[in-house]
């Protein structure tokens, strides 16, 4: 049966194959490749040269809260000298019967901070302190120096090497946290025990605190003091 005259007919697509398969043509996928390229080339050559043209430029959002107040308490340590240290810490943790390669991390750490040679004048009894009756000289008894906890500076502190077994190596991109409080705690002890082996630090603490009273006092009108500590009557 031939169809009614005017009803449209419709249309085939005249396009070969070939045709289609020329607009997915290697060479055009090279060029498209190659302009993108060159757009982000040309992206970070202008944000080298005017960084607040760059669409890409990183920020830092600080959401941390403020700081909450949970305690007060005196102090009555007079902070005399302080000893700087630097020490090198090569820390090795290893797994039992696997070799390091696949269990185990080895850190070479850098540590540096100060331990202060501290007088505490908290706890001076009555008989500590002693004028004469014309209040023109003073005889003072102090404990003995003692040192405080060893700060670490981490603005100074830093880790040269770290090595870590292939199964901590997944672990750490599986979300796994390496920490490093080992580190600043092994510092922290090696700087305690060299300035308690070296003494030096304690001397000028005594040193110092006994020139402080002595300006101190000196300027009361006081023209004799004495300051003695508690291992000089030994």
């Amino acid at each position: 049966m031939n169809d009614e005259s005017g009803t449209d007919r419709p249309t085939r697509s005249t396009r070969s194959p070939r045709a289609l398969v020329s607009r997915f043509s290697p060479l055009r996928l090279i060029a498209t490749i190659l302009l993108a390229v060159l757009v982000v080339g040309l992206v970070a050559v202008v944000a080298g040269w005017r960084p607040s043209l760059n669409p890409f430029t990183q920020r830092t959002i600080d959401r941390s809260s403020p700081a909450v107040l949970r305690s007060l308490e005196d102090l009555s340590q007079y902070h005399a000298a302080g000893a700087h240290f630097e020490v090198v810490v090569d820390l090795e943790q290893d797994t039992k019967w696997l070799p390091s390669a696949l269990k185990g991390e080895r850190t070479l750490f850098v540590g540096v901070g100060t331990v202060d040679a501290m007088v505490d004048f908290g706890h001076l009894d009555a008989g500590a302190v002693k004028v004469s009756p014309d209040r023109r000289s003073v005889s003072i008894e102090l404990p003995n120096p003692t040192l405080s906890k060893p700060q670490l500076d981490l603005d100074h502190s830093y880790v040269v090497a770290r090595q870590r077994g292939v199964l901590d190596r997944v672990g750490g991109l599986v979300g796994g946290v390496s920490s490093d409080k080992a580190l600043y705690q092994k510092a922290s002890t090696k700087m305690a025990q060299a300035a308690q082996t070296d003494g030096q630090v304690l001397e000028l603490g005594k040193k110092n605190t006994t020139a402080m009273l002595r300006g101190l006092l000196g300027a009361l009108g006081f023209t004799n003091v004495q300051v003695t500590y508690a291992a000089d009557r030994r």
